[in-house]
């Protein structure tokens, strides 16, 4: 298909997870309807400079700063470099929640933090029928990063409240939970069949299973 060109350009980019932490959903989060609107350029065939013209010059993001714009559109090449075709096609045609899910896929699959609180964190909720996750659940979680990670360590702690935040946060713009108060309440996703099949027969098992909620066997 026309777009495929581009999107194995993005995933040339994509490299060996080594406990790399980033801070980037402080500033980059959800962004659903953004990634899909630069995917639905990549599905009309338009090469990736002038998509990049489109965001920085454009503006077709609608973002105030050009510096803002670049920092977005970098954040979503990342992004869509973690889809294969078949979750690349799902995320342009499928029901929000399916393509809501599939974007917090990529992002667990970009950002190792993110991944590591999805699982030692929300997993956890998930199996102890636990459903609400409390502030402190997830401060706690960054203390024992404080004390296992050197990136982690020198981090402020005005940067872990809005890391914190921004975890929570994107929990409910991906529909995976709702907010209440100082937590948020996790919420069964709801998958659309083949997609849900696809990721439990062809990716990584301890990702999915951090995804739907469950351990497979």
């Amino acid at each position: 298909m026309v777009y495929l060109k581009v999107l194995k350009s993005f995933r040339k980019e994509r490299k060996i997870v080594n406990k790399k932490y980033t801070t980037t959903l402080n500033t980059r989060p959800f962004m659903y309807r953004e990634t899909k609107l630069i995917a639905s350029l990549i599905d009309e065939g338009l090469d990736e400079d002038l998509i990049k013209v489109k965001v920085v010059e454009d503006n077709v993001l609608g973002l105030q700063s050009k510096d803002r714009r670049n920092r977005f559109y970098h954040e979503i090449k990342k992004r869509l470099g973690h889809l294969d075709d078949f979750l690349f096609e799902h995320f342009l045609v499928s029901d929000s929640q399916t393509s809501k899910l599939i974007l917090l896929y990529a992002i667990s699959s970009k950002d190792t933090l993110f991944y590591e609180w999805m699982r030692e964190v929300v997993l956890d909720k998930w199996l102890t029928l636990d459903y609400v996750i409390h502030r402190h659940d997830t401060l706690t979680f960054f203390d024992k990063k404080v004390e296992q990670n050197e990136t982690v360590g020198k981090w402020k702690d005005s940067t872990i409240e809005r890391l914190a935040n921004a975890y929570h946060q994107t929990l409910v713009d991906a529909e995976y939970a709702s907010s209440e108060d100082e937590k948020i309440r996790l919420q069964r996703p709801i998958i659309a069949p083949d997609v849900e099949r696809y990721l439990k027969r062809n990716k990584e098992k301890q990702l999915v299973e951090v995804l739907l909620g469950e351990v497979m066997q």
